[in-house]
């Protein structure tokens, strides 16, 4: 009976297709060189020649980082006036008074923002940018002195004076940092071009200067195992049933015998 039992079990195992989960490939390819700027660039990934006999493609994985070379050429505006402040007369030294204007303008220094957008096959996948990082800095001109007359008051004559300089506040826009466009690939024209050509064709149209840090495609595939044929369900049920009326009888038996 135990014989039987182990028996039906293994058939039963046997007639279930298999199949695996395999760790993704990494598809081999590079870029001419990765110091890139406002340019389009393109490089060629491949790696269907790794793949089992028998597979099935779930998803293709790309991951592409970039940074900032830190060498942005700037665009610095004239100096915009916004506004000014003036003191009243003030004593200076003993015979002359003075008062004091500060005028204020701004500058704006702005830096070009860089950029990647990816597509494979003509199929835009995702688009990245560095960040704005702004920042700002004042300096004051050089002291102006303006002599504006004497004045006088009962036995004593004043000499007057206007003192004047300029806070100029620059802002700095710069564009600075890494980001990466990374994501699944789920468009099914692009696994299909994989699988007939066993390439890919990566494309990056990047704006100002970047260096490429890091590229990558991963091929998830599952493995199919071959597997044993699977019976009709009612081969499965008689057999099932012969071994339900094996174990009666012979239940029935040692009764008797008893």
């Amino acid at each position: 009976m135990k014989k039987l039992i182990t028996t039906a079990l293994l058939t039963a195992l046997c007639t279930i297709s298999a199949s695996a989960l395999a760790t993704p490939i990494a598809m081999t390819g590079a870029f001419a060189s990765s110091d890139m700027a406002n340019n389009n660039y393109s490089a060629v990934f491949s790696g269907k020649s790794f793949l089992p006999a028998d597979y099935t493609v779930n998803s293709l994985t790309f991951s592409f980082s970039f940074r900032d070379d830190g060498t942005d050429m700037f665009t610095t505006s004239a100096p915009v006036s916004t506004g000014s402040n003036m003191t009243g007369w003030m004593p200076h030294t003993s015979i002359s008074y003075a008062r004091y204007l500060t005028n204020y303008a701004t500058v704006e220094r702005t830096g070009q923002q860089e950029s990647a957008a990816l597509s494979i096959g003509g199929v835009a996948l995702g688009t990245g940018s560095t960040s704005l990082l702004e920042s700002s800095t004042t300096a004051s001109s050089p002291l102006q002195v303006k002599y504006e007359g004497m004045g006088c008051s009962y036995y004593q004559c004043y000499d007057f004076y206007t003192k004047s300089w300029t806070d100029t506040t620059t802002v700095t826009r710069d564009y600075t940092g890494a980001f990466t466009i990374s994501g699944i690939i789920s468009n099914q024209s692009i696994i299909d071009e994989l699988l007939r050509s066993d390439q890919l064709t990566v494309n990056l149209q990047v704006a100002g200067d970047l260096i490429l840090t890091n590229s990558q495609l991963l091929l998830d595939y599952t493995k199919v195992v071959a597997s044993a044929e699977v019976p009709e369900p009612s081969s499965i049920l008689l057999a099932l049933a012969g071994l339900a009326g094996l174990g009666a009888v012979r239940r029935r038996s040692k009764r008797v015998a008893a």
